[in-house]
């Protein structure tokens, strides 16, 4: 069987989905004033939602009433939010010091690279639930899940599969209310780039910079002054890798200015050292440099985003390993909670200048209940070798509810 026929069914049965769910769109009652990203809302900054300073994870209190009113598309009226702000879908009332956390996401894949046999599989991505203790000065935040398989470097016990997880764990302390500055201590993500959900981007997986299980421990500082935000975080290693040679030790930081409501720049850089590389064997010196961009266009239901970086891996006494990595997403709201996104992504890292990959993604992710949202992925994608080109095909469908 070709592999146009292999195809041919789910592809098929993918368009008459899409054009489905696109004809419901424009049934759904929206707002006149769409919105791109929350940067289009005047939320160029992450610390007002998110407990992480540089964004991602667990919401606030004020997040999540953010995100009920308006990110989720408002089926029978408006979004209301919560019942109230300290409270979870109006059922579980807390303290304003005390925050939980949960996110569960699931998917269904199918991959196709030519000259291999297909592959399916049901996937429990995410299984996390948190705690996030936060007075004036003071923040504690932790997490833990079950990892059926993957996530190996966040893994506390020490199976093949089937493992106990901790993403993040960290102790914090703040400037103020505003939390103009807050230093951390613990297991965090790294501060680098566009933080994104889409941790198989190359420019996630090539700078080992995603947020599903490349956290490391350290001392960082964050800082939100105007228009300006940045983190600095000093590497002390993955603790949750053995043995110690193993470990990175270095620096991450990234920083951001905020030029209009509109256009948000930014520039990362990484610096990283192992004793003993898991991949080389040897002594390994890591580098990654590189620039992004957050772009609410003037059309308003538009909003972009890029990010392109130099990465160079320096084994001793082998080939270094060095190129460019980037990509380009537009994200287009056709309706209140309702998202299309286009995604184009390149990558030439490797060894002694390798032919370069380049991707296309298709996306359809619908927020369609508060805290719920259904994503849908076509991705095609050209991959570069000496001999020649091979073409990679996937489908994602994934679930998602979060608190």
């Amino acid at each position: 069987m070709s592999l146009c026929t292999r195809l041919s069914r789910p592809l098929r049965a993918l368009r008459v989905l899409v054009l489905a769910l696109g004809l419901f769109v424009l049934l759904v009652p929206s707002r006149a004033s769409a919105y791109p990203w929350m940067i289009k809302h005047g939320y160029p900054a992450c610390v007002p939602c998110h407990t992480d300073p540089s964004g991602s994870g667990p919401l606030t209190a004020y997040g999540r009433v953010i995100g009920d009113s308006l990110l989720t598309t408002p089926l029978g009226g408006p979004a209301q939010g919560d019942a109230k702000p300290g409270s979870y879908f109006g059922l579980l009332p807390t303290p304003d010091w005390l925050q939980f956390g949960g996110d569960v996401r699931g998917a269904l894949y199918a991959n196709k690279i030519t000259g291999s046999p297909e592959s399916r599989r049901a996937i429990l991505m995410r299984a996390d639930l948190s705690v996030s203790i936060n007075t004036k000065h003071f923040v504690a935040h932790a997490s833990g899940g079950y990892a059926h398989e993957g996530a190996l470097g966040a893994a506390v016990t020490r199976n093949e599969e089937n493992n106990f997880v901790s993403r993040e764990h960290w102790l914090g302390y703040t400037t103020g209310e505003e939390n103009t500055l807050m230093l951390r201590f613990g297991r965090m993500n790294l501060p680098f780039g566009v933080r994104t959900i889409e941790h198989n981007l190359w420019v996630r997986k090539l700078t080992h910079t995603d947020i599903n299980d490349q956290q490391q421990l350290g001392l960082a500082a964050a800082w939100a002054i105007g228009r300006v935000r940045g983190e600095l975080m000093g590497i002390l290693g993955n603790y949750q890798l053995r043995p110690d040679d193993y470990r990175e030790r270095g620096y991450s930081t990234f920083l951001e200015w905020a030029v209009s409501d509109q256009l948000a720049l930014g520039a990362s850089s990484l610096i990283t050292h192992r004793k003993l590389d898991p991949s080389t064997l040897v002594e390994t010196w890591r580098q990654v440099h590189g620039v992004f961009a957050r772009i609410s266009t003037p059309w308003e239901p538009l909003a972009l985003l890029t990010e392109w970086d130099y990465t160079l891996t320096s084994p001793k006494d082998q080939y270094w390993s060095k190129g460019i990595v980037g990509y380009l997403q537009a994200d287009l709201e056709a309706a209140q909670g309702v998202h299309f996104l286009l995604t184009g992504e390149a990558q030439n890292v490797g060894v002694q200048g390798p032919p370069p990959s380049w991707g296309l993604w298709l996306t359809y992710n619908w927020f369609l209940l508060p805290h719920t949202d259904l994503r849908i992925d076509g991705i095609y994608q050209s991959l570069g070798s000496d001999y020649g080109r091979v073409p990679s095909y996937t489908l994602l469908f994934q679930g998602h509810v979060y608190l």
